[in-house]
């Protein structure tokens, strides 16, 4: 049985041919120049190169497109399969540009060519009836006009939200890829939308009531030098600062929040701060073997030694009368384990936002930041979250957007914007490697898919992530935490030895599926707090600090036991002060399936 159910466009505006304003007949395509793949003098080529419908790159544009129109356009029988569009509608053609050195040398570029390696490897579809200038640079691009095609009876330009048929539209004049907005699935009406096999074309759906409006699109803020870290492919290291983790402790397994991290002889580590109750603060600990650390969200938190204090809250507790044994019952008790209890539960169901966008184009109370604090975990614009969704699918959304919305007298309300993408398994359709797609996703995740798939060879199985969703919008309630690669943090889920005799079979699961969701049985109220030193309290001492890393100062980030550290890459920023109040700003946490005591 075929993995994908395909699916048909009936109507089309696709021309392949027009008259120029002149009379003369123009091919809707790249220039005969263009299309030239003669070397210059250089050895260089640079031409554009028809696409057979069958091949990678088009069947991956018409994949998408399939997934995107029926998750607008389908109704709930269609949940749960896999769609293609069968053929781009008529009068569209797939072209892609390429640009190689002939004999190029081995470059870690895009693809291989016969010849030598890609510079430059992008797709274009042409057929848009204002000419050849106008082409779509994704499938995200074309979307909106495919949309507009399926949904409009009237087929009215005027209905469609393309960027080229829109009023707003830019000029084509840019050759890289650009990513486009989704309309809001509520302003299209539906209607039956069924899929077909290629004999049974489906037919247009009720018209779209109105034309959707859009927020203009936001300037790409800088990254700092701690994001770019983090965001790397096999990055140096798996925990950041201020986040909250389980460590072995070497009886017993307890909650503590790292305060810095630091490569020695190019291997990370770790300062722990244990959290307690303000009057048995713990000295910090030094842990050079991730190993010995577990994210929040692994485990689930047990009760408190102390049954009367169970349901309070952190600052509710009469700490004072606790540790005296007023509420001991006569039975041994734990107040330190008790604190760290309690003030988990604070840190999951609280955040903090940082790094302020302060020329974001946003809307009125909006505020556009780089990072925040989300419960236990520290998350960055760019990189993908884990979703909550109905069943077992592994769902995430790549964050472009983190907006916060304030509302008097105290109220905060967060919007994550980005794509929303599902984690797919089927028989692999590829003989060989160099077949294999790369796709447009950040570094962390292109590189966990390969290694996955290097794996799921074995099998003759392929995964890949599917969009589902672009330009999304969820709020705090649909976030379940960080994304982790699976091979940087399964082997300590799953144990090594269990992880590798799973490897060795072909199989590789998503780190995601041994892990809870923030605030997963935890009745806290949600609380935006000031920074993430506000969010901390007194369950640490007065004096702790969270490491801006790269972004700080140099000298917070020193360990008791080394006066010298060895330099991390790439180099700070020059320290500024008034950046320590911003970031020390927002918070939240989650839960897992482990008690104190058990390993």
């Amino acid at each position: 049985m075929a993995p994908y159910v395909p699916i048909v466009v009936v109507r089309s505006d696709g021309q392949l041919s027009l008259t120029t304003k002149s009379g003369a007949k123009e091919l809707n395509e790249p220039t005969a120049a263009q299309q030239n793949d003669t070397q210059d003098a250089k050895g260089m080529v640079d031409c554009y190169k028809k696409l057979d419908p069958d091949e990678p790159k088009a069947v991956d544009w018409r994949r998408k497109l399939g997934g995107m129109l029926m998750h607008v356009l389908g109704e709930k029988e269609h949940e749960g399969k896999n769609y293609i569009l069968k053929e781009f509608p008529e009068g569209y053609v797939l072209w892609e540009h390429l640009k190689y050195k002939v004999g190029g040398g081995d470059k870690k570029e895009r693809g291989k060519h016969a010849a030598g390696v890609f510079e430059r490897q992008d797709a274009y579809l042409y057929g848009h009836p204002h000419g050849r200038k106008k082409r779509f640079r994704s499938p995200a691009d074309f979307f909106h006009h495919l949309l507009w095609l399926a949904a409009d009876k009237e087929g009215d330009p005027l209905n469609c939200s393309c960027k080229i048929c829109s009023p707003d539209g830019d000029d084509d004049t840019v050759e890289e890829p650009v990513k486009a907005e989704i309309p809001p699935k509520k302003e299209i009406k539906q209607a039956p939308f069924s899929s077909s096999a290629p004999s049974k074309p489906t037919q247009a759906p009720q018209a779209m009531q109105s034309r959707p409006t859009f927020q203009p699109g936001l300037p790409t803020a800088t990254k700092s030098q701690e994001q770019r870290l983090d965001g790397e492919a096999n990055g140096k290291y798996l925990y950041r600062p201020g986040e909250l983790v389980w460590f072995n402790n070497g009886l017993n397994w307890r909650l503590g929040v790292i305060a810095k991290r630091q490569l020695l002889s190019n291997k990370p580590r770790y300062l722990l701060q244990p959290l307690s109750n303000p009057f048995h603060h713990q000295p910090s600990q030094i842990k050079e073997d991730e190993s010995s650390i577990r994210p929040w969200l692994a485990w689930s938190v047990p009760t408190t030694t102390v049954p009367a204090i169970q349901n309070y809250t952190f600052d509710q507790v009469p700490w004072d009368r606790v540790v005296k044994g007023e509420f001991d019952e006569g039975q041994t008790r734990d107040y330190i384990v008790d604190g760290s209890i309690l003030a988990a539960k604070v840190i999951d169901s609280s955040y903090s936002l940082f790094d302020r966008i302060e020329n974001a184009l946003a809307g009125p109370g909006e505020v556009h930041y780089n990072g925040m604090f989300l419960g236990a975990e520290k998350i960055w614009v760019g990189e993908p979250v884990r979703l909550r969704v109905p069943g077992n699918d592994i769902v995430v959304l790549i964050i472009h957007k983190l907006i916060e919305r304030t509302t008097p007298p105290d109220g905060s309300s967060v919007t994550f914007v980005g794509d929303v993408y599902k984690f797919v398994e089927m028989p692999t359709p590829y003989k060989n490697r160099a077949d294999w797609p790369k796709p447009d996703l950040p570094p962390r995740m292109v590189d966990d898919l390969r290694y996955r798939n290097e794996v799921a060879e074995k099998k003759g199985m392929w995964y890949e992530w599917r969009l589902l969703e672009p330009a999304a919008r969820k709020g705090l309630s649909d976030v379940k935490g960080r994304w982790y690669e699976t091979k940087a943090l399964l082997p300590i889920l799953r144990g090594a030895q269990k992880y590798q005799d799973e490897v060795a079979s072909g199989i590789t699961s998503d780190a995601g599926a041994w892990m809870n969701g923030r605030r997963d049985k935890n009745n806290n109220p949600e609380q935006r707090k000031k920074n993430r030193r506000d969010t901390l309290g007194t369950a640490v001492p007065a004096e702790f600090k969270v490491s801006r890393g790269l972004d700080g100062n140099p000298s917070d980030d020193a360990f008791p036991d080394v006066q010298q550290q060895e330099p991390q890459q790439p180099q700070p920023l020059p320290y500024v002060e008034s950046d320590i109040d911003q970031f020390m700003d927002l918070d939240q946490a989650a839960q897992g399936h482990a008690f104190y005591g058990q390993h």
